[in-house]
């Protein structure tokens, strides 16, 4: 391998590296109960408010997509 081939591999490998723990993530998130999920997300000064106005949210978006998903064949 060259020298000019092993910044492409590196980037190669970190971008591979970002992704898996992206997908770690969001399998995480997603295995949290909408409350845990919740009390996760809230901050002081959250624009939704309190935790349970944000579970409502989680709640009100996992259903959407659970309604976009299609039947299973």
């Amino acid at each position: 391998m060259s020298a000019a081939e092993t910044p492409s591999l590196d980037r190669a490998r970190a971008v591979r590296a970002a992704a898996d723990a992206l997908v770690d993530a969001v399998a995480e998130r997603a295995a949290r109960t909408p409350r845990e999920a919740a009390e996760a997300a809230y901050y002081p000064g959250h624009p939704l408010g309190t935790v349970d106005a944000i579970e409502a949210e989680i709640v009100r978006r996992r259903t959407a997509e659970a309604g976009e998903q299609p039947a299973a064949a």
